[in-house]
């Protein structure tokens, strides 16, 4: 049985290798790695499981980049704003007209954060 699932399981590897930066490390430290690693197989079962729902069914057996370049997002775009253990999700229109009614002083404080996106 597992015999047969190794082409499976190398594409996979491959994939994971070559598309999803397994190797990309950014630290040395044993933490940051094995939290680097896990992160990626979590984001790659996401992916997989994503293909196998109707929505991502298009993109069956295809590989990131491919799915990448063919995926459009449809529907509302939001902006999520966090500060400490408080949280607001905005509509971007909403999120740009609360913008535009801040005092210069709150806008002076969020530009340089905003730059940054």
């Amino acid at each position: 049985m597992t015999y047969e699932l190794r082409p499976e399981i190398e594409e996979d590897y491959r994939q994971i290798k070559d598309y999803w930066r397994l190797e990309d490390f950014k630290s040395t430290k044993y933490n940051f790695i094995a939290f680097h690693i896990v992160m990626l197989l979590i984001g790659y079962l996401y992916f997989q499981l994503y293909k196998e729902a109707e929505e991502g069914y298009k993109y069956a057996g295809k590989s990131l980049p491919v799915a990448m370049k063919k995926y459009t997002k449809e529907g509302p775009k939001f902006v999520i704003i966090y500060s400490g253990q408080y949280f607001g999700i905005f509509g971007f229109l909403e999120f740009i007209q609360l913008y535009a009614s801040c005092g210069i002083e709150v806008k002076q404080y969020l530009d340089p954060i905003l730059a940054k996106v």
